[in-house]
C-alpha cells in the first residue's frame, strides 16, 4: 500500500466499536507481558542449570547437543518475545499520542499552510505522507499485527516446548522408573507415534492433491480425521487459537511476500539460536568466543582467577562449579571446601562403590544409616583432594547441600596449618571413566593464605 493511498476500513461496525474500546486494555496486556517476559531468560538459565545438575548422565557435554539446542531455542524465543512486546507497547503508545493530536487538530495536516516550503515541496509531502487520519489507521493496523505476531510466537513456542518436554520425559525419565530395556522400547514406540502424527498432515495433503488417491474413501476419511484431530493431539489447548492466527496471516498476505518474510525471519531467528548454542557450549567447556583482547586468556586455566569458584565472588545466577570455597583469601584455622555432586557422576561412582544388601531384620532407618556410612566412606576414596600436590588423607567428608545453590555435594574442613604462606593450589581428582586406573581433574582453584 502506498503512503498516499487512502486506507479503507472494511471491519464490521461492532468490531470497530470493540477495537476503539480495547486499545487501552491492549496497552495493559502488552506492559504486563513485558514485565513477565523479563523473567523468561533467567527461567531458561535456571532450567538449564537444573538439567545439567540432575539429568545429565554423561560427562561429555558434546553428547547433549539436542537439549542444548532446545535451551538455545527457548532463550532466543524469550528475548524475541521481550523485543516484540516492547515494540508493540511503544508503537501503541505513539498511536495514542497521534490520536490525541488529531483530536486537538481535527483538520490533520494542512499542507497549504506549511511555512518555509515551496509549492513543489508541499505537493511532494502530500504525496509522501498523506493525511494524519490514514496514518493513524495504518499505525493502528500495524500495532494490531505486531500484537498478533507476539502471541503467534508465544503460542508456537509453547507448543514446541511442550512437545519437546514430553519427548524428553519419555526418553529420559521413563527408563529410570521402568528399567532401561523396557524404557527404551516404550521410548521407541512413542517416538514412532509422534513422528507419524507430525508427518501425517503433510502426507495427507500430498495425497489429496492426487486425483487417484483423493477419490479413495479411506483417504478422504483419514485426511478429514488428520485435519480435525492431529493438531489437537500434538498441541492440545493451543492448537485452535494458533490455527486462527496462522490461517488469517496466510490468507491475507500474498504468497510471495509471505514466503520471503518467513525465510527471512527463520534465517535470522535460527542464526541467533546457533550463536546462543555455540556460546553456551564454549562457556561449559571454559572458553570465551567473544573475547577481543589479543593477549588475554582464551580459556580458563591455571593462569586465570575464575570468580565462579569463590562463593563471595560468584553471582547467584551462575552455575555452581565442581569445587568451590567461601573466598579467595583464607583466614582462620579452617578452610571449607565444597565438592558438587551432579547426576553425571553416578555412573563413575557406581563402578567403585556398591551398596551392601542389608538383612531384612534391620529397620529402614537402620539400613539407610548404614548405607550412608558405606557411601561416605567410598566417596572419601573416590574424591582425591590435594593441596599443593600433597594428598589430604581422609579429609572427613560430610554430605552437605550448598546453602545458596541448593545443590547436593560433600563438604570438608581443612586445617590451615598445612597451607603455605601466599598462593596455594587446591585440586580434586576422580577416577577417569575413559581410562581405567587413572585420574582426571574434577576441579581446581587457587587461594591465598597468610598466617596470623
Amino acid at each position: 500500500m502506498e503512503p498516499n493511498e487512502p486506507v479503507t476500513d472494511n471491519r464490521p461496525e461492532w468490531l470497530k466499536a470493540l477495537t476503539d474500546k480495547s486499545w487501552n486494555l491492549e496497552l495493559i496486556i502488552s506492559g504486563a507481558a513485558i514485565f513477565l517476559a523479563n523473567y523468561l531468560p533467567d527461567a531458561v538459565d535456571n532450567l538449564l542449570k537444573y538439567y545439567l545438575q540432575n539429568w545429565v548422565m554423561d560427562e561429555d557435554f558434546t553428547k547433549i547437543t539436542l537439549p542444548l539446542l532446545a535451551f538455545s531455542f527457548m532463550k532466543v524465543v524469550a528475548w524475541v518475545l521481550i523485543f516484540t512486546f516492547v515494540v508493540h507497547f511503544v508503537m501503541r503508545a505513539f498511536w495514542a499520542g497521534a490520536v490525541g493530536l488529531h483530536a486537538v487538530y481535527t483538520d490533520g495536516i494542512r499542507y497549504e499552510q506549511l511555512p518555509w516550503m515551496t509549492d513543489f515541496s508541499r505537493e511532494q509531502s502530500r504525496e509522501r505522507f498523506g493525511t494524519l487520519a490514514d496514518y493513524i489507521l495504518r499505525l493502528d493496523r500495524l500495532a494490531n499485527q505486531i500484537f498478533s505476531v507476539a502471541f503467534l510466537i508465544a503460542l508456537t513456542s509453547m507448543g514446541i516446548s511442550f512437545g519437546y518436554l514430553l519427548v524428553f520425559s519419555i526418553i529420559n525419565v521413563v527408563p529410570v522408573y521402568v528399567g532401561k530395556d523396557i524404557g527404551k522400547w516404550i521410548s521407541g514406540v512413542f517416538l514412532i507415534m509422534v513422528s507419524i502424527m507430525a508427518l501425517l498432515p503433510m502426507v495427507m495433503q500430498s495425497l489429496m492433491r492426487s486425483p487417484t488417491w483423493s477419490a479413495k474413501p479411506w483417504v478422504q476419511n483419514l485426511a478429514k480425521w488428520t485435519m480435525q484431530k492431529a493438531g489437537f493431539i500434538l498441541m492440545p489447548f493451543i492448537y485452535k487459537p494458533l490455527t486462527y492466527l496462522n490461517l488469517t496471516f496466510n490468507s491475507q498476505i500474498p504468497k510471495k511476500r509471505l514466503l520471503r518474510n518467513m525465510f527471512l525471519c527463520f534465517g535470522v531467528f535460527f542464526s541467533f539460536v546457533v550463536f546462543t548454542f555455540v556460546t553456551t557450549l564454549t562457556q561449559l567447556s571454559g572458553r570465551n568466543i567473544i573475547q577481543n583482547r589479543q593477549f588475554y586468556a582464551s580459556q580458563r586455566n591455571e593462569h586465570t582467577l575464575s570468580s565462579g569458584v569463590y562463593d563471595n565472588l560468584r553471582s547467584q545466577s551462575d552455575r555452581l562449579p565442581p569445587v568451590s570455597i567461601p573466598t579467595e583469601v583464607v583466614e582462620g584455622p579452617f578452610l571449607r571446601v565444597f565438592v558438587d555432586y551432579p547426576k553425571l557422576l553416578d555412573a563413575a561412582i557406581s563402578q567403585h562403590c556398591q551398596t551392601p544388601h542389608w538383612p531384612d531384620s534391620l529397620s529402614k532407618q537402620q539400613r539407610r544409616f548404614r548405607s550412608d556410612s558405606v557411601h561416605i566412606s567410598c566417596l572419601d576414596a573416590f574424591f582425591k583432594l590435594k593441596i599443593n600436590d600433597s594428598l589430604m588423607v581422609h579429609p572427613d567428608w560430610m554430605f552437605h547441600e550448598h546453602p545458596v545453590a541448593g545443590s547436593p555435594g560433600l563438604v570438608a574442613y581443612l586445617p590451615s596449618k598445612t597451607f603455605k604462606p601466599g598462593k596455594n593450589k587446591l585440586l580434586v581428582e576422580v577416577p577417569s571413566s575413559s581410562k581405567p586406573d587413572s585420574l582426571r581433574v574434577y576441579g581446581e582453584l587457587y587461594f591465598w593464605y597468610e598466617p596470623e
